[in-house]
């Protein structure tokens, strides 16, 4: 009874919050089936059902006309999906951004394993963290507001080597520091 207990508070707790993807992970037509997409560390996700190694995961955000990605904000290349199966995505609307150009919101839902799931302050504490120590260790802190969101991804990419980031590390930190920085 206190397993049920347990596992039913859990579960409201996954289904009641935000979730974010903290590892790049699949996002599968059924459990343990084929892959529709690619989910990206940072991207935010709505559980619509928990199944124990799973949950039935919903995610939204903005196709630009011919990528293969989708990100989190409207014009903002925030890099949260990647597919080879533009059909695995339905569109939701199209809308332009500031400069005319034409994105597609699209959605897709699909399986993806629990434990790539992260709280959102998870990530911001890790990204933090990982901003500190390894580009710290180097020189002064930028601040935040030092470079847009469109352009942190090539300012940590340019010190990648410096910083012995491996792939997830690479990715949280740049979306810890989008989610700081201003979009203009």
């Amino acid at each position: 009874m206190r397993k049920i207990l347990t596992h039913l508070a859990l579960a409201s707790l996954l289904l009641g919050a935000e979730n974010f993807i903290g590892s790049n992970t699949e996002i599968l037509d059924k459990v343990s089936g084929k892959p529709l997409a690619t989910l990206l560390v940072g991207a935010k996700v709505e559980i619509l059902k928990d199944d124990k190694e799973y949950v039935l995961a919903q995610y939204q955000g903005y196709l630009p006309e011919g990528s293969d990605i989708s990100y989190a904000r409207l014009g903002v290349l925030e890099a949260d999906l990647k597919t080879t199966n533009l059909k695995a995505l339905k569109q939701v609307e199209k809308v332009k951004d500031d400069y005319d150009n034409e994105w597609l919101k699209v959605s897709i839902k699909g399986f993806v394993k629990k434990d790539s799931l992260k709280p959102l302050a998870t990530l911001q504490t890790e990204g933090e963290e990982l901003f500190k120590t390894r580009c710290g260790g180097c020189h002064a802190l930028h601040h935040y507001d030092e470079y847009n969101a469109n352009v942190w991804p090539s300012v940590v990419e340019s010190m990648r080597a410096n910083s012995a980031l491996d792939d997830t590390e690479f990715a949280t930190l740049v979306r810890f520091l989008q989610s700081k920085a201003p979009t203009e």
